[in-house]
C-alpha cells in the first residue's frame, strides 16, 4: 500500500510504501472498547465523605424501646434517628436526623471513593484496536521538511496548504511544541486510539511525516 507524499507548500511530491499496520481490518468494535478503556483511566476518583451527614448524636438520642427515658412509642412519631432540640420533662422536641431524607443527613446511596472506574481490554485486542484506527482513515504523508519548522506562522501557513480538515491529527516522530494552529500534532510513540479516533469515530484523515513512517517500521 502506498500513500502520497506531500510537501510544505502543498505539492505532490511522490509516493512511499507503508508498513503492513496500514492494511488492517477495520473494527469499529474494537476501538470502541479501546476508546472507551482509554477514557476509563482518565476519569477522577470521587466519592462522599464517609462522615457526611453522620457527625451528629442523633443515633443515640432515641431509644428502640416500650417504656424508658427518650422512648419514641406512644408518642405518634416515626421511628426515625432523632435528636432533641428542647425538653420539658419528659416531652422532648425532636427533629430528624442522621437518617436518608432527613434535613442534614447522609445521602442514600453516595458515589464511593474506592470504586475503580476503569475499563480493562486484552492486549491483544488494543494492539488490533490501534491498528484498526491507523488503517480506518485516509493517509497522507508529509515531508522531513514540516518538522524542522521553528515559527507558528510556518507551521499554520503548511497546515492550510496541505489540508481544509479542521484540528488534522498530524503525526510526528517527534515532540513538537506551538499555539494556535488548526491541527493537533502528536509524536508517534505517543499516537493512541483517543487520537486517531475522537469519541470512537475514525477520522477521515490523518498526516503523517516521513520521520514518523520510518518509526512505525521499526
Amino acid at each position: 500500500m502506498k500513500a502520497e507524499i506531500i510537501s510544505i507548500d502543498g505539492q505532490k511530491k511522490g509516493s512511499v510504501e507503508l508498513p503492513k499496520a496500514f492494511e488492517s481490518e477495520v473494527r469499529l468494535d474494537l476501538i470502541k472498547r479501546a476508546w472507551e478503556s482509554e477514557q476509563s483511566k482518565l476519569k477522577p476518583k470521587y466519592g462522599a465523605f464517609e462522615w457526611a451527614g453522620k457527625m451528629t448524636s442523633a443515633p443515640k438520642q432515641m431509644k428502640h424501646a416500650r417504656d424508658g427515658y427518650k422512648a419514641h412509642y406512644g408518642q405518634g412519631i416515626s421511628r426515625v434517628p432523632r435528636k432533641a432540640l428542647s425538653r420539658r420533662g419528659s416531652r422532648f422536641f425532636w427533629v430528624g436526623a442522621f437518617a436518608p431524607g432527613m434535613r442534614g443527613g447522609r445521602a442514600a446511596h453516595p458515589p464511593k471513593s474506592y470504586k475503580n472506574f476503569e475499563k480493562c481490554i486484552n492486549q491483544k485486542e488494543k494492539m488490533k484496536a490501534f491498528y484498526s484506527a491507523i488503517s480506518a482513515p485516509k493517509i497522507l504523508i508529509i515531508e522531513n521538511k514540516f518538522e524542522d519548522l521553528n515559527k507558528t506562522k510556518d507551521f499554520q501557513a503548511a497546515v492550510r496548504k496541505i489540508t481544509n480538515e479542521k484540528r488534522a491529527l498530524i503525526v510526528t516522530s517527534k515532540d513538537i511544541k506551538t499555539k494556535n494552529i488548526n491541527a493537533n500534532i502528536v509524536p508517534v510513540k505517543r499516537i493512541s486510539v483517543s487520537d486517531l479516533a475522537p469519541n470512537a469515530i475514525p477520522r477521515k484523515i490523518v498526516l503523517w511525516t516521513e520521520k514518523a513512517i520510518e518509526e512505525m517500521k521499526k
